[in-house]
């Protein structure tokens, strides 16, 4: 029993270091994006086509093991593949894509609303297809807004995910200090 606790305590040591060192290289990426902006629009590019490459190749895995008849898992598949293909777009060529990134942007959230009306109809009114409507109805909005203001959208975007980057960096390094408060009280 006691080693068990001793396999905790060592554990949690583990996890509280890795919470301050990714807690302070995200407050650090988060404070670097908002005050030079200008000069991060490529990292943010970069930054961008990874998430679409993870949520490209997410929504593609989802869409092969959920696939059942009447499921629309193509348009998620499609979707799938689009995003993964606008990732490795923007890790590739971040550096002439800038612009780029906000059409991506605006078209996958048009995408997006095409897909939720789409499901909308084939769903009954007891099942969501209200909700579906409205997801639609905003990404159409934010869609075109994106693609009608591309320099606005992207010095927001860096801005926006600046603010993400400190927060998230903000609670790693309080749950970096949890958890070191966790070992004190079990090392005892």
């Amino acid at each position: 029993m006691a080693d068990d606790r001793r396999g905790a305590v060592d554990v949690l040591r583990g996890s509280r270091i890795l919470a301050y060192s990714i807690g302070a290289l995200s407050l650090i990426a988060g404070i670097v994006l908002i005050f030079w902006t200008d000069r991060t629009l490529v990292f943010v590019a970069r930054l961008a086509g990874v998430l679409l490459l993870v949520v490209g190749l997410s929504e593609v895995f989802e869409a092969i093991t959920t696939h059942r008849k009447g499921s629309m898992w193509g348009l998620f598949l499609l979707r799938g593949v689009i995003n993964v293909g606008f990732g490795v777009a923007l890790l590739l060529w971040s550096d002439i894509t800038l612009s780029a990134l906000v059409w991506l942007f605006g078209l996958d959230l048009v995408i997006t609303a095409i897909v939720a009306f789409v499901l909308a109809t084939q769903v009954g009114a007891d099942q969501g297809r209200s909700t579906l409507v409205l997801r639609g109805a905003v990404s159409l909005v934010f869609g075109i807004m994106v693609m009608a203001w591309p320099s606005t959208t992207l010095t927001v975007l860096a801005i926006l995910v600046g603010i993400q980057l400190i927060l998230f960096g903000l609670l790693l390094l309080f749950s970096g200090w949890q958890l070191s408060k966790a070992t004190v009280v079990e090392a005892v």
